[in-house]
């Protein structure tokens, strides 16, 4: 009794190709057929994530030619960077959730095991806000400024 209850509460690291291994109807039985759906959000809940870094290092990197070049256009692309870069990130917290969702629906936790979200979990899903908020507060000062900033244009011409 004790073994087996250790080998079910054991934590394990994945690999990279067991990141992307096909899940199954039954969960363990290879022959029951590829559940697709289980699979593609396990898939994506791990993809999303890199997508929206790289995109808010693209971002980051626009941002910073804007401040170098004192041009407003390219905040507007930011922002804009930063709002998909909150979806993918909002995407990712869904999958997962989904995922562990129709996991659950297939197995059952055993005994003096809880399912809870973790740390990282909270993280995530307070992250998605704030890349929302970036995104609009780029936006936003794209769109005030370039009234202003085509004032002072339009004096340093004169």
């Amino acid at each position: 009794m004790g073994e087996s209850f250790d080998v079910v509460t054991r934590c394990m690291g994945f690999t990279l190709n067991e990141q992307f291994m096909e899940k199954f109807v039954d969960p363990g039985n290879h022959n029951s057929g590829i559940d697709l759906l289980r699979t593609y959000l396990w898939r994506c809940q791990f993809l999303l994530p890199f997508v929206s870094l790289g995109l808010m290092c693209f971002g980051a990197l626009i941002g910073l030619c804007a401040c170098i070049c004192r041009s407003l256009y390219p905040t507007i692309a930011t922002g804009i960077l930063h709002l998909l870069a909150g979806l993918c990130t909002l995407g990712s917290v869904s999958c997962y959730v989904a995922g562990i969702e129709l996991l659950h629906q297939k197995l059952e936790l055993p005994e003096n095991v809880y399912g809870e979200f973790g740390w990282s979990f909270c993280l995530a899903c307070v992250s998605a806000p704030l890349q929302f908020m970036a995104s609009a507060l780029f936006i936003w000062a794209a769109h005030t400024n370039r009234k202003e900033y085509t004032l002072m244009k339009a004096y340093r011409v004169a």
